[in-house]
């Protein structure tokens, strides 16, 4: 796993975007990726769809003054295992 998604599901617990909190699937990732190369990004957003399949991440699109854009979160099932993943220094 890429150290920056390890950062973004750490970002998440820390910040409690577990569950019914969401938060902006573009704003979260591109504060993440935008100084890796093209090829390490295309790597990225690989390993997280692959944990959106798996049903660690929760995505949902909701309405915005702009339209609609996408949101994520935590699956509240889940977050024992991302910890796990992640490390144990985190506490909720």
């Amino acid at each position: 796993m890429h150290n920056e998604l390890r950062d973004l599901l750490q970002y998440m617990l820390s910040h409690h975007i577990i569950g019914a909190r969401h938060a902006p699937e573009d704003r979260l990732i591109t504060s993440r990726i935008k100084h890796l190369p093209r090829n390490v990004q295309k790597e990225f957003y690989e390993e997280y769809d692959a944990l959106c399949r798996k049903g660690w991440c929760i995505r949902l699109k909701k309405r915005t003054g702009k339209g609609s854009d996408w949101h994520i979160s935590i699956n509240p099932e889940y977050t024992s295992e991302i910890m796990g993943y992640v490390g144990e220094d985190n506490e909720i």
